[in-house]
């Protein structure tokens, strides 16, 4: 006599037997992405597969900013100073043909420069700090990239310029997003017709579809995440969508 009558009952359940064929399937192929297959009621079975979808920008707009500063001991001598640095700074500029129209100069900062002694807490006035910010947005993006690579020659003449990073961005990004999002549904349905397949198995309705993650990263970049990155620091980048999406199998 069998002492375990009910092994063969759970074995002829259609939904045990789709478990058992996709665990398999799992195993011993590399997809490459993450696919979970689920149990639901009445013997059926549901696949939760993940979609990706990948297209490489090209970004079409720059910012790129530096401080020119300035100390002196006169106030009248120090802006006369500070305003001889931030008109060599925009010949610089418009000699490397950057257009008036794309530069920005804000308002300029002026503030006492004073020094406190540590032990005795008693402050020194020494003079005036002057700081003014240039900042160049452009969509010339690969002059204004190699003008930042020679800033030193502001340097080099004399100006005191802090330089910032230039950001790079795609203003095309929200259309993208939608295209890469219906990309991305397709690629996990194809994906999931796939699992279904080998199986002899079809694909039925879809029956979930989770929060699609968007990134702009630089191309061949390995970063990670939930979300929300976004690379400045390259021309050229690869925006993703990532889809969790669940098909229903029959």
């Amino acid at each position: 006599m069998d002492g375990f009558p009910w092994r063969e009952k759970l074995l002829a359940s259609p939904a045990v037997a789709v478990a058992v064929f996709c665990v398999g399937l799992l195993s011993c192929t590399g997809l490459g992405v993450a696919l979970v297959v689920s149990l639901i009621d009445k013997g059926g079975a549901k696949v939760d597969v993940t979609g990706v979808s990948t297209e490489t920008v090209r970004s079409d707009r720059v910012q790129w900013s530096f401080t020119i500063k300035t100390e002196s001991v006169d106030r009248s001598q120090g802006a006369l100073t500070q305003e001889k640095q931030l008109n060599q700074a925009l010949a610089f500029l418009q000699k490397n043909k950057i257009s008036t129209d794309d530069i920005f100069v804000k308002v300029l900062s002026v503030s006492p420069n004073i020094e406190t002694n540590r032990e005795t807490g008693r402050e020194t006035m020494l003079g005036w700090k002057f700081s003014q910010e240039i900042v160049v947005i452009s969509a010339d993006v690969d002059n204004v990239a190699e003008v930042s690579r020679r800033s030193s020659e502001l340097i080099s003449n004399g100006v005191d310029a802090r330089f910032q990073m230039p950001q790079y961005t795609y203003s095309g990004l929200a259309d993208k997003r939608i295209e890469l999002l219906k990309e991305a549904t397709e690629n996990a349905k194809q994906r999931a017709k796939a699992i279904a397949t080998t199986g002899s198995l079809s694909l039925g309705r879809m029956t979930n579809v989770g929060t699609a993650t968007f990134q702009v990263t630089a191309p061949g970049s390995s970063s990670a995440g939930s979300g929300g990155l976004y690379d400045t620091e390259t021309i050229e980048k690869e925006v993703s969508a990532v889809m969790d999406v669940s098909f229903r199998l029959k």
